[in-house]
């Protein structure tokens, strides 16, 4: 019986739950899908590392196996600082709010210098639509900012 009691104890002292909003939900889900990409990255470079040879080529040039170890290692961190970010997106943490913003506007910088470069105007386009759904009234009341 006590057990029934504290149960509905502490279900009453609870804050009610937030709606989360649906731009929230693709924000989070996109931190997840640019962590996989970079799990993905890291898993790939370090196949290419463990290659036979001293030399691997990329576009047509050769490359050391430092790169590939200096790219391994940035994507695996990258790959964590995603899952954090995933994960405090969907919290509904204060600190999510100025990080996906932040690495928005680098990405949307970095989408302009390759625009014509195969991948610029996806990363343009995403980094854009990122940061207009960051910056909506409901997605800010979410993160509780001003």
């Amino acid at each position: 019986m006590t057990s029934t009691v504290d149960a509905t104890a502490i279900l009453q002292r609870m804050e009610p739950t937030r709606q989360r909003p649906a731009a929230v939900a693709l924000l989070g889900v996109l931190a997840y899908l640019t962590a996989l990409v970079q799990l993905l990255s890291a898993v790939a470079s370090t196949i290419l590392l463990l290659r036979p040879g001293q030399v691997q080529v990329l576009f047509q040039r050769e490359v050391s196996d430092w790169y590939w170890l200096i790219t391994a290692a940035l994507s695996a961190v990258l790959f964590f600082a995603y899952i954090w970010l995933g994960r405090g997106i969907f919290a509904g943490a204060p600190y999510a709010w100025p990080v996906v913003n932040l690495l928005a506007a680098i990405n949307l910088t970095f989408g302009v210098l390759y625009l014509f470069q195969g991948t610029g105007w996806a990363s343009v386009i995403l980094s854009a639509l990122v940061l207009v759904l960051n910056n909506l009234r409901g997605v800010r009341d979410w993160y509780a900012q001003p």
